[in-house]
């Protein structure tokens, strides 16, 4: 019976545990599809070169202690794409986020 009473226990806490980091997970990370909609506006208004078309990137940004979003990296396989992105994301303009997050931005430009 010991057994069983130190078992549940162990469920509640881990249930509890488990709720609440999701909740807060949830909470602290809603500008995500903020900045990625913020992006897609203003790579929306470019001229997109055929170099480019069809092309996957990832981009990843932070927000500095200056409250400024910085780029990190851009991984892409077309060099086109990333001097692209450089010039065509304006990070001053960029409403801040979440300063402990590194946001992982997925970038596909059509055909």
């Amino acid at each position: 019976m010991k057994k069983v009473k130190i078992l549940l226990i162990a469920m509640l806490t881990f249930s509890v545990g488990t709720i609440a980091a999701h909740d807060k997970e949830f909470n602290d990370d809603k500008g995500a599809k903020w900045i990625t909609t913020q992006i897609h506006e203003m790579l929306a208004n470019e001229d997109i070169p055929n170099q480019i078309r069809g092309a996957k990137a990832e981009i990843k940004i932070a927000v500095a202690d200056d409250g400024m979003y910085r780029l990190l990296s851009i991984k892409s396989n077309n060099s086109h794409l990333k001097e692209f992105l450089k010039k065509g994301i304006d990070f001053e303009n960029l409403v801040p986020g979440n300063t402990d997050l590194v946001y992982v931005i997925p970038i596909e430009i059509a055909d």
